[in-house]
């Protein structure tokens, strides 16, 4: 363990190894984890889907019109990224509502 690996000093190199080994584990991580919970969780994993897609819809749907958006006054949170709970949701659509009655379009 005392000689070099590229000239460079051996707790440099296994510094570099442990960054390397982390760096392959956070790309390959997602991929082996959600191929684990596919299978684990296979009973689950259409009705998940199902509530994914219907969730999605109802964020297409009530999200306000960027077209009366401008840099003083954008869109909040377009893509719905920003929710995590129930709570954040109905904050989400507050703040599409609101957006839609300052441009004067009430759509919701």
């Amino acid at each position: 363990m005392g000689s070099q690996t590229l000239g460079l000093d051996p707790f440099i190199m296994l510094g570099l190894y442990t960054a390397a080994i982390g760096a392959v584990g956070w790309m390959v991580g997602p991929v082996v984890g959600n191929q684990v919970f596919g299978l684990w969780f296979r009973g689950v994993k259409g009705q998940i889907a199902q509530k994914e897609t219907a969730f999605y819809n109802r964020i297409k749907k009530y999200r306000a019109d960027p077209s009366s958006s401008s840099m003083a006054n954008p869109v909040p949170d377009y893509y719905g990224e920003k929710i995590g709970s129930v709570a954040d949701y109905r904050r989400w659509l507050k703040d599409q509502r609101a957006f839609n009655l300052k441009r004067g379009r009430a759509l919701l």
